[in-house]
């Protein structure tokens, strides 16, 4: 089956449907605890999300990366303006950069979350093209 096919059956899905089947596909695509041993990360029990906090605060990892990105900033600067350790900054950054299909597929069900509760959301740049 081609992509194209793909997207043209899940345009035919309703919302609780795809909800239902990104939930099913973020919890294949999650690792077995203790399978990768992070200093600075930890996994929250949470019903859809998978993808680690930073230990001690309601922080997710690709919060740290996404705004360094947004911003410009170093790791440097990132480590400064979150108050952490910058071998904290540099794991939310493994962690990140090797865990990228997980958070797309976690964003994606963030937005048929809101839009199923209402929520008029902004296009992605990626969206407008």
């Amino acid at each position: 089956m081609s992509l194209q096919e793909l997207k043209e059956k899940a345009s035919q899905l309703s919302v609780s449907e795809i909800l239902s089947l990104l939930s099913a596909i973020v919890q294949s695509l999650q690792t077995t605890p203790g399978i990768e041993n992070w200093q600075y990360l930890v996994a929250r029990p949470y019903a859809w999300r998978a993808q680690l906090y930073i230990k001690g605060r309601k922080l997710l990892a690709s919060t740290i990366w996404r705004d360094m990105t947004a911003n410009g900033m170093s790791p440097e600067q990132a480590a400064e303006n979150w108050d952490l350790p910058l071998s904290a900054i540099y794991e939310a950054i493994d962690y990140c950069e090797s865990h990228q299909e997980l958070l797309k597929l976690e964003a994606d069900e963030e937005r048929y979350r809101l839009e199923a509760k209402g929520v008029k959301l902004e296009s992605t740049n990626k969206e407008a093209e």
